[in-house]
């Protein structure tokens, strides 16, 4: 989903590989690798130099976006959780063609209904399974736009319930079955059990 030429900022960098990798690729052009905490940039620069990327690549110890002003167009927030991914983007100042591009460990669907409702779009999506976890990722951009998903929206993922491939299928069906063996204990779940019934 990085975009071809980017200049990227790969927010909680940790080792610096995913910058290394585009670049390697010939996808970015420039990487920046931000950290909240020393030791993870101090790996990412052994790495950088390691592959010999010094002069494309600047690591910046920041608190998410806090202490950032790079000139990047493609931002990664990848590896976290929903809330922290959004505290960090929520009240960045990004420019219109600016390509944000989102991995959430959790609440994806919270994070699809927060982020549509304050004005970023949902341009894409994707899901693959990485060693038996599922993986959610989004593209996003801040259009201003504020869009009220429908509860399938935001439980599928707006991209993604148009696209039902095998993979993703084959998640919603494993989805469902673990629902019909715990929704009698969670009332809550069983509004998502019977959307799921009606898909897969």
């Amino acid at each position: 989903m990085v975009p071809k030429g980017a200049r990227m900022a790969d927010i909680g960098t940790d080792h610096g590989l995913l910058m290394i990798k585009c670049l390697e690729d010939g996808i970015c052009d420039f990487a920046y690798g931000l950290d909240i905490a020393p030791m993870p940039l101090d790996a990412a620069r052994q790495n950088v130099v390691k592959h010999g990327y010094e002069d494309v690549t600047e690591l910046v110890l920041s608190d998410g976006l806090k202490s950032f002003n790079g000139l990047a167009n493609c931002y990664v927030a990848a590896g976290m959780g929903a809330e922290t991914i959004w505290e960090i983007i929520k009240e960045y100042q990004f420019k219109d063609n600016d390509v944000i591009l989102i991995q959430s460990n959790t609440k994806n669907a919270w994070f699809r209904d927060i982020v549509s409702q304050s004005g970023f779009t949902i341009v894409d999506e994707a899901f693959l399974m990485e060693r038996d976890i599922p993986v959610f990722m989004m593209k996003l951009q801040k259009t201003g736009i504020a869009v009220k998903l429908s509860y399938e929206e935001i439980t599928l993922g707006p991209i993604l319930m148009k696209n039902l491939d095998t993979d993703y299928t084959k998640y919603l069906i494993g989805r469902k079955e673990h629902l019909d063996r715990i929704k009698q204990h969670d009332a809550t779940l069983e509004e998502e059990f019977q959307l799921l019934n009606k898909i897969v």
